[in-house]
């Protein structure tokens, strides 16, 4: 969504438009019925607000972008990194597979978890139980990584948002490529808030989306990775 005033120039035909579509309205409400006079103002609100919401703003700040260029110019690096986004899904032997996968061609793999908490629990500060959850997530799936040969780090992100902790990341280390595992759309709170289409829109990397259906059992220390 763009912002439609962006200059005095933008305000002055907003006016003019709106001067334009009004007085139209009235000489046809005159000439013919008033009800088709409202009808051109209804009309023409409801095709502004389309076009309001359609039209991406280019002028709008891409904080994913930015931090992932901060990211690659401040880090050197002799193989990709790839940073995988993951909580209730991580422990899916889904998602193992394209960690181990990702691991054994030689990437830098690191995982984020982002705290998912209420918003009572996050107002209240009350984020105990969902870090400690999210933390048994990490030290599981670092634990399999281990016993599997696998080298992978970690950490628990940020609890407000997982756009957050994802631009955090991003920051500190850049990537060559996300991936960002969730549950299936109406089960995913990532997904409603649109993360998966915001990493697509302002990342210049591959963007890998894995949906796990369930959360899937840990995979044994001693199985296969993949």
């Amino acid at each position: 969504m763009r912002n439609p005033v962006r200059s005095e120039t933008d305000a002055f035909h907003i006016a003019v438009g709106s001067a334009v579509v009004l007085g139209a309205a009235i000489a046809l409400g005159a000439a013919v019925t008033p009800l088709a006079g409202v009808a051109l103002c209804v009309g023409a609100i409801a095709g502004g607000f389309i076009w309001e919401i359609a039209t991406k703003d280019p002028d709008r700040r891409q904080p994913l972008r930015e931090a992932a260029a901060v990211g690659q110019s401040a880090t050197e690096r002799d193989r990709p990194r790839v940073l995988v986004v993951a909580n209730r899904t991580l422990p899916s032997d889904t998602l193992r597979a394209e960690i181990a996968g990702r691991a054994q061609q030689g990437a830098d793999v690191h995982v984020v978890v982002p705290i998912l908490c209420s918003r009572i629990h996050y107002i209240a500060s009350d984020t105990d139980v969902e870090l400690g959850e999210a933390r048994d997530r990490l030290y599981d799936t670092l634990a399999w990584a281990g016993a599997n040969g696998l080298k992978l780090t970690g950490r628990v992100g940020d609890p407000s948002i997982a756009l957050g902790a994802i631009e955090d990341e991003l920051r500190l280390s850049g990537a060559d490529e996300v991936i960002i595992s969730t549950l299936p759309r109406g089960k995913s709170n990532w997904l409603e808030t649109g993360i998966v289409e915001r990493l697509r829109e302002e990342l210049d990397i591959p963007v890998t989306h894995k949906v796990v259906d369930a959360e899937g059992a840990p995979a044994s220390a001693a199985g296969s990775p993949a």
